[in-house]
């Protein structure tokens, strides 16, 4: 069979080795954390994923295609592990777990706010990008306000109502600023305004009644305390 026209370059460029896109998203998730946008460069990138500088080119198409793309893939990984918490935690439960689950974020994986504030940054500067950018915030709220109606609502094959999606934005917009005060500032710890943010909106929600059933007393004390009442007539019958 003919080679195609190009020789060997356009062939090397063209056909990378199998995990070359997943090498290369990886790397381009440690750059821009590490660096910031301005400062990320696809050589780099491409240095850091021990690959031809080209494939950014052949499976992205640009720069800010790439990051997006890296992106996306910290935003799936958010998304999988919420899932897996929420259907993998009794209802009763969930509210307590996914606010200890937010701690262990902020304080464990900086790098995963960077990237994100490295996202909202993207799509206010290239237009091109912006929907992408919307898309994706979509999504994460979708994701928080399932979890949300789950707790709230007590169910769970619990469908979103506004006050869910208006809680599941409160706590996105407080995280995020949090996060973000923390980054620029490292003296900041976010973590005991994280526990009175939980403290307030545990205390707000309108959980279900049928979560907190009353105590029931046992028979015999029921009988015990019980206070016949008065029998009708009783006086005149005393006269």
């Amino acid at each position: 069979m003919a080679r195609p026209r190009g020789g060997s370059k356009k062939e090397s460029v063209t056909s990378p080795e199998p995990d070359a896109r997943a090498r290369l998203i990886t790397a381009g998730y440690r750059v821009l954390a590490e660096r910031g946008y301005d400062a990320t460069t696809v050589k780099e990138v491409a240095r850091e994923a021990g690959v031809n500088q080209g494939l950014v080119h052949y499976y992205f198409g640009s720069k800010d295609a790439l990051l997006l793309a890296v992106a996306e893939e910290a935003r799936q990984q958010y998304m999988t592990e919420l899932r897996r918490l929420r259907e993998e935690t009794p209802p009763e439960r969930l509210a307590a777990e996914s606010f200890a689950w937010g701690e262990r974020l902020l304080k464990d994986m900086p790098e995963q706010f960077r990237v994100r504030y490295e996202l909202f940054a993207m799509g206010l500067r290239n237009k091109e990008l912006k929907s992408a950018v919307a898309e994706s915030l979509r999504c994460v709220q979708e994701e928080v306000s399932l979890t949300v109606a789950r707790v709230r609502q007590g169910q769970e094959d619990a469908r979103p109502e506004p006050l869910d999606v208006h809680y599941a934005a409160i706590m996105k917009a407080c995280v995020d600023g949090l996060s973000l005060h923390h980054l620029l500032d490292a003296s900041f710890d976010p973590a005991p305004v994280y526990a009175l943010l939980s403290r307030i909106i545990l205390a707000s929600l309108e959980l279900p009644e049928a979560k907190k059933p009353p105590a029931r007393k046992p028979r015999g004390q029921a009988r015990r305390g019980k206070v016949p009442a008065p029998r009708r007539g009783g006086a005149r019958r005393r006269r």
